[in-house]
């Protein structure tokens, strides 16, 4: 059985069949494209959060793990 969601904006709260919305890939949260945060090379996202969280969250880099430094 498929059950049907009302999309609304997280940012605006708008609803409706008129209104496109997307999918954010960091929250999964949907946001209409009139209140997309844009960053990055065309990168859409629900909020500065977002954004910030897809481009400076991760694992450290071998070279920035202290653990492995030879001293």
């Amino acid at each position: 059985m498929h059950e049907v969601y009302e999309q609304v904006c997280v940012t605006c709260g708008s609803t409706g069949e008129s209104v496109r919305f997307e999918i954010c890939t960091i929250c999964n949260r949907p946001y209409c494209l009139d209140c997309a945060y844009k960053a990055g090379h065309g990168r859409r996202f629900c909020s500065p959060d977002c954004a910030r969280a897809y481009y400076f969250a991760g694992e450290l880099d071998d070279d920035e793990d202290v653990e492995l430094d030879d001293d």
